[in-house]
């Protein structure tokens, strides 16, 4: 019987982690921008970039615990 492959190291889960952040960051960054080029008011462009960051942050970290990097 063989065994099993070993997980993703502490660095891979580092780094995956670090790479869900940064894509919701560039997405909070550019539904600011867009927002505000829409004439929305500063409040309304945080509270669509911080819903931009939660959503797609929460995609990655599913996308990557989905394939075994988490």
């Amino acid at each position: 019987m063989t065994t099993p492959p070993p997980g993703p190291s502490r660095t891979v889960k580092v780094m995956a982690l670090v790479i869900s952040i940064l894509c919701g960051l560039v997405a909070a960054l550019i539904a600011f921008t867009l927002s505000r080029h829409l004439e929305a008011t500063a409040l309304q462009a945080l509270t669509y970039s911080a819903g931009s960051f939660l959503a797609v942050a929460a995609f990655a970290r599913s996308v990557q615990g989905s394939l075994g990097l988490l």
